[in-house]
């Protein structure tokens, strides 16, 4: 099954454009709200925007609609991605506001694998651009892993468990959250980018082979916060590319966030 997202705007005049979780009046980042007058859908506060998932069929072409009062509008990009095992879809818990009207909406993908005595799985959060009119972008203007959870067996006997002090599975764990800044912007906001990416037990790599390591001393059985891994980041829309670009180039951290 692919995945659809339906946003749904109700015809209730626009809310007042106050500032709201840190951003500048004008853009406005709100949380959405499970509806208990309709499952599987989610709404601001004062309901004035609704949106949830819904899956189509497998032998209808696979898209991202958006839709305004009920009538379906712009066909987007299938989100699937059949490289992996197994992968899940969730709306992102919050709607950035645009104060020259339209929002932006994200579908958080989630992939997932199994490995022997292991898994992983990791989640990826795309943005997409509504308009006013309903009319939506043809492809995410922002596209960044916000998760990931890996556990890589790391023991295959008793020599292996006395020399990992029973740490039998090394940890990997990554963290992001987009949000606005307080910068100010003429166009789109600017969008702020935090990670953290830690391991354990400390030491550990995907690069290397655990087991070839030298016995773990207790100290070691600690989560090792990876300061690579661990940055910060503000992304600005490139009109030209029709999408965010940070500030710097993102540092290489599939080993964290690729299961």
């Amino acid at each position: 099954m692919s995945v659809t997202l339906f946003l749904a705007m109700t015809l209730f005049p626009q809310a007042s454009n106050t500032a709201a979780d840190g951003a500048l009046p004008g853009d406005r980042l709100v949380r959405l709200v499970a509806d208990s007058r309709a499952p599987g859908r989610y709404c601001t506060a004062d309901a004035h925007w609704c949106a949830s998932l819904a899956e189509v069929p497998e032998d209808g072409r696979p898209v991202l609609p958006i839709v305004r009062a009920g009538d379906a509008v712009a066909p987007m990009p299938p989100v699937a991605d059949a490289a992996f095992s197994n992968e899940s879809h969730a709306l992102w818990p919050r709607l950035i506001l645009l104060k020259e009207g339209g929002f932006l909406a994200g579908v958080e993908t989630r992939t997932s694998t199994a490995y022997s005595g292991g898994g992983g799985s990791a989640t990826e959060l795309r943005l997409f651009r509504v308009a006013p009119d309903g009319q939506a972008a043809a492809a995410p203007m922002l596209n960044v892993p916000v998760g990931a959870s890996l556990l890589i067996r790391a023991c295959f006997g008793e020599r292996d468990m006395a020399q990992r002090r029973g740490a039998c599975h090394d940890d990997y764990n990554f963290a992001g959250e987009v949000g606005l800044s307080r910068e100010a912007a003429s166009g789109l906001p600017v969008l702020t980018y935090v990670t953290k990416a830690t391991a354990f037990p400390r030491g550990v790599s995907r690069l290397a082979d655990s087991t070839a390591k030298p016995r773990l001393k207790k100290s070691d059985l600690v989560r090792e916060r990876d300061p690579e891994c661990s940055f910060s980041r503000r992304f600005r829309f490139d009109a030209a590319a029709g999408v965010y670009v940070p500030d710097s180039p993102l540092p290489d951290c599939s080993a964290y966030t690729v299961p």
